[in-house]
């Protein structure tokens, strides 16, 4: 098999400015983080992020129920924050609740 000859760049032409070309999306299209289409608001987006340090024994335990119920740490550790606000007699909400989708 012959081998190819090698490429000559000399006669391509650059972008004086040197700035990347920009793409724009198409009409409609929402984009979101990392300029991927978006189908609406994340979670991120309108929720305010908590940081918690548990035991390891009882993360432990808590995943392990989270997987015997089918369900998310996350969920079981919201209902907990929400039965707890209640009996404190907080009535604002604990859990985000997504805009509706747009079509």
């Amino acid at each position: 098999m012959a081998k190819k000859p090698p490429r000559n760049y000399s006669t391509a032409a650059l972008d004086p400015t040197g700035d990347p070309p920009t793409v724009s999306p198409p009409q409609g299209v929402i984009t979101g983080r990392r300029g991927r289409p978006s189908l609406g608001a994340t979670l991120k987006d309108v929720a305010k992020p908590v940081q918690l340090y548990l035991n390891p024994v009882g993360l432990k335990a808590i995943k392990r129920f989270a997987l015997e119920e089918n369900t998310k740490v996350h969920t079981l550790l919201i209902e907990a924050i929400e039965v707890w606000a209640k009996s404190k007699g907080l009535n604002e909400p604990i859990r985000v609740s997504r805009a509706p989708e747009s079509d």
